[in-house]
């Protein structure tokens, strides 16, 4: 807050034509909640304007996407911004130019409105600051764009925004803005280039020990060049070999201004829990997409950001999985030993019995074929002096 007065940030929206369906105001998370609906004989007709900003010409809007210029170091520029009311009442806008800065998501932004700009937004001189524009009219605002005699080789991106102020709650002002883009190339030598800043790597196990782990890799890419590039990228993880063991596909940057860093995440899923591994980021740069320089990129040479960092995954569930067929290993070779010991045990009995069986058997077939021995009466009957053997024993004794 400054001076009780604050200025809240809204995306800035790019108006390629004066056509109200492009319309609209988009109000970014965090920013103060609309005002209760404004009663009679306050501006209420504000809270639905809706306007418009594009290059243009002294008649009004051209059709062009975007101011989009080439100049040398020095040089002065003119052109023309159209600023459209669409709504059934006058309304009054700051018009301002600004810098250019990519959003989290890699989105492009404008400075708040409360920033000072340092590039080719201070390089922009508009003939007015604020215009009032008439129920469904246009007000053509010429401008100059005076590039610095110093001024860097590449690109620089900024934008002229038309912003209407209204009361929020409290002593709160919330600015609602839409603008148009502008691209500007100083001739020089071009540098395009990224790199990547920072890359922190984290190995995540599964329980599942058939199945690999998820590697998260975390980095930030930066523009490290002095010209606005798109890229695809892609993260890998390897072994302790150098081989590639799976990879994930970064999502594609579709412009990446001078100077900017986007941060990024990318999950690989299915490696292998190897001990020492590597991640490693490649973002190969291209022409952003429209772009009509992009054989001078082409010639330039594009430079390939890479980087990488080293991560130690423990297989654990492996090991786990290890102890326990080491363990049931463990005890099916003492269950085996026992049962083979029972078992002998078992055949040495069998044996025993088997003995003692025979031996019976043979008693047997040996009485059998001594009929005079069957059994005591026949031993009796057959030989009657074995029965006073005892009793001539006793006399000769």
């Amino acid at each position: 807050m400054r001076q009780s007065r604050t200025l809240r940030r809204i995306r800035l929206v790019a108006v390629v034509a004066a056509l109200p369906a492009l319309l609209g105001v988009a109000q970014p998370a965090g920013a103060a909640p609309p005002s209760p609906p404004p009663g009679p004989g306050t501006p209420a007709a504000k809270s639905s304007v809706t306007w418009s900003v594009a290059p243009g010409t002294d008649k009004g809007p051209d059709g062009r996407a975007a101011f989009t210029f080439e100049a040398d170091p020095g040089q002065t520029l003119r052109d023309v911004v159209a600023v459209s009311n669409f709504s059934a009442a006058p309304a009054t806008f700051r018009v301002y130019a600004s810098d250019a800065v990519n959003t989290p998501t890699g989105g492009f932004d404008l400075l708040a409105g409360d920033r000072k700009p340092a590039d080719v937004g201070a390089w922009v001189a508009l003939t007015q600051s604020t215009v009032t524009i008439p129920a469904n009219a246009t007000v053509n605002v010429p401008f100059t764009l005076a590039i610095p005699a110093n001024g860097t080789p590449g690109d620089h991106a900024g934008g002229i925004v038309a912003a209407l102020q209204r009361a929020g709650q409290g002593p709160v002002v919330v600015e609602n803005r839409i603008g148009a883009r502008i691209y500007l190339r100083v001739h020089g030598k071009l540098a395009p280039s990224l790199g990547i800043t920072r890359l922190d790597a984290r190995y995540h196990h599964s329980p599942n020990p058939f199945a690999g782990g998820d590697v998260t890799v975390e980095y930030t890419v930066r523009n490290t060049g002095n010209v606005r590039l798109a890229a695809a990228q892609l993260a890998a993880v390897t072994g302790a070999s150098g081989g590639r063991l799976a990879s994930a596909s970064g999502p594609p940057v579709a412009e990446l201004l001078p100077g900017q860093s986007l941060q990024y995440t990318v999950i690989i899923r299915g490696v292998a829990p190897l001990g020492p591994l590597g991640a490693d980021v490649t973002v190969t740069p291209s022409a952003v997409k429209g772009d009509k320089y992009t054989e001078s990129l082409s010639a330039a040479g594009l430079g390939t950001g890479r980087r990488s960092a080293g991560l130690f995954a423990m297989p654990w569930s492996q090991l786990v999985l290890l102890v326990l067929l080491a363990a049931l290993v463990v005890l099916a070779v003492i269950v085996l030993r026992r049962r083979r010991q029972a078992a002998a045990r078992s055949l040495a009995a069998a044996v025993e019995r088997g003995r003692l069986e025979e031996r019976r058997a043979a008693a047997d077939r040996l009485a059998a074929s001594r009929p005079d021995f069957e059994s005591e009466p026949a031993r009796a009957a057959s030989r009657p002096e074995l029965e006073s053997e005892p009793a001539r024993m006793e006399e000769k004794l």
